[in-house]
């Protein structure tokens, strides 16, 4: 038996500059900002006045989440080192992330590139076959991929017995 996923949910990258990084995916990219929250009293909520996360629509049953860094006090620390199972609290927080690959399709590539192109968004842009990898990086230097290979068709394909 394994865990029969159908994509990803959800892809948390963390920010310094909630602004500046809403600016780029949003502004910039085009993705919809479908949500924001504020972080009070280690709790996330709606009602704040500064905003900690934002959650943008990237496609299918994925959404981007932007989050700000979050500084937990030592006893957080310590709960948050121990076995997930005996957690008081919620950790959802894990390492760097470094790189994150958006799937787009052939027919829409170029549209992206040019979109990246018109706002100087430095990128490489790598060909093999008829798909194209395009390299470039957010705001916070994180590394972000387009990518025109579905996962689904590749590795389905792999999958399936001879």
């Amino acid at each position: 038996m394994k865990i029969k996923a159908q994509g990803v949910s959800e892809v948390v990258l963390e920010v310094s500059d909630m602004k500046r990084a809403v600016d780029f995916w949003s502004g910039q990219l085009g993705f919809p900002v479908v949500q924001q929250w504020g972080y009070q009293d280690n709790q996330f909520t709606e009602e704040a006045s500064e905003i900690w996360a934002t959650w943008l629509y990237v496609g299918g049953p994925t959404r981007l989440g932007l989050w700000l860094p979050r500084n937990f006090n030592n006893q957080q620390l310590v709960e948050k080192a121990s076995p997930v199972s005996l957690w008081n609290g919620l950790f959802d927080e894990g390492g760097v992330h470094v790189h994150l690959a958006l799937y787009i399709g052939i027919d829409q590539i170029e549209a992206a590139i040019h979109l990246l192109e018109s706002h100087h968004i430095d990128n490489k842009i790598i060909t093999r076959g008829i798909h194209k990898r395009v390299y470039f990086k957010d705001t916070e230097n994180n590394v972000i991929e387009l990518y025109t290979q579905s996962m689904e068709e590749d590795y389905l394909s792999r999958l399936t017995p001879m």
